[in-house]
């Protein structure tokens, strides 16, 4: 038996009373809000739609454990992504689809790995660290989308 007092509840109760003493005004709320509208101005931001890490029927149906598929989708343009893995090494097979050549970006914590796709929207990169990456894709110039950010995701 605990004596001590949960500290969900106490920060519930704090949370409360700073609301009813210091309310945060509406103006501010609203600045707030706009504010975060303005974070993909020049960059749509793709949304995971598949994960084999986490959606079973896609593990089952295409492959093995050391392998992770990735997909990513905006209005315009999907990303795939297949991730090998070897140790704490990992390789990157991906594909923009539609196909088309763009300077593609692979950040991760400890810099940055730039890439181009060639004309079938395909790119590799090998002997990444495992960790957090996030992809930024610039269309060439040829190509009249925007820039496509994904979330980050570890692998």
């Amino acid at each position: 038996m605990h004596d001590e007092p949960d500290d969900t509840e106490l920060e519930e109760e704090l949370r409360r009373v700073a609301a009813l003493l210091d309310p945060v005004p509406s103006v501010l709320l609203q600045a707030a809000v706009e504010a975060f509208t303005w974070r993909t101005v020049d960059e749509d931001l793709a949304e995971l739609v598949l994960d084999s890490l986490v959606d079973h029927e896609a593990a089952l149906v295409r492959g093995s454990q050391d392998r992770r598929l990735l997909c990513f989708h905006t209005s315009d343009v999907c990303i795939e992504i297949a991730v090998t893995s070897t140790g704490t090494s990992r390789a990157l097979v991906g594909q923009l689809i539609p196909p088309q050549p763009a300077s593609v970006e692979i950040r991760h914590r400890t810099g940055l790995v730039t890439l181009e796709s060639d004309t079938l929207g395909r790119f590799s990169a090998s002997s990444l660290r495992a960790g957090p990456i996030s992809l930024r894709c610039r269309p060439g110039p040829q190509a009249a989308g925007r820039a496509v950010v994904t979330d980050w995701v570890s692998i």
